[in-house]
């Protein structure tokens, strides 16, 4: 068992040639960057049964071996995915149950109907290049691009659903910080926008899609902490509230969802400026001086041309570095 931590960015085609000469990749490479096709076979019953439990279950194709993985569910923050995983080689391109050995998905996985009912529903077919880096302190980030598509099993062949042009930064040892360190640098010169949902949830909204507007998150929920809760307890709630509502903005203008927006954004300035010793420095000023920019956007009820300028800047890189730079001053 691994415990996955892993930020995913959203990167243009076109922009893929500047990765592999950017000076964040390079000055820290060790060996040559591999590039190889994976084909991601995600097997579930006809019910979901596996999304209903918190788990996935794939079968991966990779330098002519097979391995399976099964996932938890796990949680994202600032793009930061964290979630169990346990892999095995496999001898053929199928699951086997006898490699699930934690006793707990042992016994799910036990269940003869559930693994007769289990069959592929969706493929994740991408050609990767994989950057393996190391820092001075010695750390060990993977930073591995995946340009492909998402594909979904019809009757009769498996049809493309959505496209995949996706980096992943993965801490293989050392510290969370480097992660969000490295989107920075790269992210001042190549377009990165940051990704919440993993390809099994994409593949899995299109097989159960969800509705257009969902309850608007909160900011704080403050009955559920029994003592105060800390300055970082504040800004993680803040900002996850922050980009689910975000979400609900980027498809539809909807009044609680700018309002809770707001309250966030607010909350995480407040929680900055009051942070300590850390309040003064360069780095804190400078993402509350963007935060306190983008507080004013945030009008509730919005109009029509105010609902406009806000979903640009949802879609802008001033933003998406917001969420970074938070992400990386919580994990510093």
């Amino acid at each position: 068992m691994a415990n996955e931590i892993e930020l995913k960015l959203r990167v243009a085609e076109s922009d893929v040639s500047k990765l592999n000469l950017h000076p964040a990749i390079t000055n820290r490479l060790v060996g040559e960057p591999l590039t190889r096709k994976l084909v991601s076979i995600y097997y579930d019953t006809p019910n979901l049964d596996l999304l209903d439990s918190g788990l996935n279950l794939r079968v991966r194709s990779m330098s002519g071996g097979w391995f399976q993985a099964v996932k938890s569910s796990g949680q994202s923050i600032g793009g930061l995915h964290q979630r169990l995983e346990w892999e095995d080689l496999l001898t053929k391109n199928e699951p086997d149950f006898k490699k699930i050995t934690e006793p707990h998905l042992a016994n799910i996985f036990a269940d003869q109907v559930l693994r007769e009912a289990l069959a592929p529903v969706f493929v994740v077919d991408v050609m990767r290049t994989d950057w393996r880096l190391k820092y001075k302190d010695g750390s060990e980030i993977e930073a591995s691009l995946d340009i492909g598509d998402l594909k979904i099993c019809t009757p009769n062949v498996w049809q493309s659903i959505a496209p995949i042009h996706e980096l992943e930064i993965e801490l293989k040892k050392g510290k969370i910080s480097h992660l969000f360190d490295l989107a920075l640098e790269l992210q001042n010169d190549i377009a990165l926008s940051i990704e919440n949902v993993s390809k099994a949830q994409i593949g899995y909204r299109y097989l159960r899609p969800q509705p257009t507007i969902k309850t608007h998150t909160q900011a704080m929920n403050i009955k559920r902490y029994r003592t105060p809760p800390t300055t970082q307890q504040i800004m993680e709630e803040a900002l996850s509230s922050m980009q689910d509502n975000q979400e609900i903005l980027k498809k539809v203008n909807h009044t609680p969802a700018v309002y809770h927006m707001r309250l966030a954004c607010n909350r995480l300035a407040s929680a900055l400026t009051y942070s300590g010793h850390r309040s003064m420095d360069r780095d804190t000023q400078s993402i509350i001086q963007d935060l306190e920019w983008l507080s004013p956007f945030l009008t509730s009820p919005c109009d029509t041309y105010a609902y406009e300028a806000l979903t640009a800047i949802l879609s802008g890189q001033r933003y998406q570095r917001i969420l970074l730079s938070l992400g990386a001053w919580l994990h510093k």
